[in-house]
């Protein structure tokens, strides 16, 4: 399968996008977001259903007939589906194929997630299995996905596509962004260098451990301010979620004695203009699959320094997530380079400088 972008050459359609749009900020909100303002811009009509009805399981037969009576009132020529990481997503998936025989549109299923087919009952895979026989394309966003299909022995036919989730950001709306930041922010900002981000949609676990790696980052930083005194991290968090290892974490920063080094971002808040004002970007994530987050790095030449758990762009800094020194000696060994890359853009600029006035 090649890596593709299936939003292109769809022109003239009626779409309907089944899936979350900010708020909440997360890596799936921002590319519904931006999908669809291509497919805006391709001459199609964009419908998003609002999902208010989702995980509520006795109102699922009249979340469906709010669904059949959003696709008829529409006259929608092709499905989106995003959200099948959600709990209550498989009924849904399977009544939206077994719908489309009386509607005709097309169904196209956008995986984001691996994480969530691990977490599923062999009852609900078997049905799932059926299901996808009647769908029109499955598109993986990365490869993680897919393997998460092929683990679970469900069929990947011709119909499957990789892509990527990254779309580039409206860069018009960058002082709008940067308004929603808190002043503390800047002040952290001015006062710490080398400067890092690692950023999570929620603080969540796989087998036990942090998916994001917060932990890890923050355990870094205790080594890293030994040669670093006023290095400092922003660590984004979107929403919290689990309370208790969010104070757990706040206690191993104090033991740490990073309070001063480390900022919490929380919040719903799109995080690209800040990527600007940092040095390395870190995804130490323990599972991953196509990160926005990283890509915007890249797409803003920002040193990404990223955990070898999946296929990660050819510009990262690839670690060892089983070494803690091979990610403390990854981060210094970019900081330094770093340092080196400003130190001769400097000598550059004073030179070009000079050149101009002794002309």
């Amino acid at each position: 399968m090649n890596e593709t972008q299936y939003y292109k050459n769809i022109k003239n359609k009626k779409i309907a996008i089944f899936g979350i749009t900010p708020p909440p900020f997360g890596g799936v909100s921002i590319h519904i977001q931006r999908v669809a303002q291509k497919f805006k811009e391709q001459n199609n009509r964009v419908y998003h259903f609002k999902t208010e009805f989702r995980g509520r399981r006795y109102l699922l037969p009249v979340y469906l007939l709010y669904a059949a009576f959003f696709l008829i009132k529409n006259k929608i020529d092709i499905v989106y589906y995003h959200s099948s990481y959600l709990p209550n997503s498989m009924p849904e998936i399977r009544f939206l194929v077994w719908f489309k025989k009386f509607l005709s549109y097309d169904f196209v299923l956008v995986e984001h997630n691996c994480r969530h087919m691990y977490k599923r009952s062999p009852k609900v895979i078997n049905k799932f299995k059926k299901s996808i026989k009647n769908i029109d394309q499955i598109v993986f966003m990365g490869c993680l996905p897919q393997k998460s299909y092929i683990d679970k022995n469900i069929e990947i036919t011709d119909k499957c596509v990789i892509d990527n989730a990254f779309l580039p950001p409206d860069e018009s709306q960058e002082n709008k962004i940067v308004k929603t930041y808190p002043k503390e922010l800047f002040t952290f900002i001015n006062q710490k260098r080398p400067l890092l981000l690692a950023n999570a949609s929620i603080l969540s676990f796989l087998n036990g451990k942090d998916v994001y790696g917060f932990d890890k980052t923050i355990r870094a930083f205790e080594k890293l301010k030994k040669e670093y005194p006023d290095i400092g991290l922003i660590l984004a968090l979107a929403h919290i979620g689990n309370t208790q290892y969010f104070k757990a974490l706040l206690s191993l920063i104090k033991k740490c004695k990073l309070t001063n080094n480390i900022f919490f971002l929380t919040g719903q808040k799109e995080l690209w203009p800040l990527l600007k004002k940092i040095d390395i970007f870190l995804r130490p994530t323990t599972c991953d699959g196509t990160s926005i987050s990283l890509s915007e790095a890249i797409f803003f030449k920002i040193k990404v320094i990223a955990s070898n758990v999946c296929k990660r762009p050819k510009e990262a800094i690839i670690f060892d997530i089983h070494d803690d020194d091979d990610f403390v000696n990854k981060i210094l060994a970019a900081i330094k380079n770093k340092a080196k890359e400003n130190i001769n853009e400097h000598i550059k600029q004073r030179r070009c400088s000079h050149q101009r006035s002794t002309r």
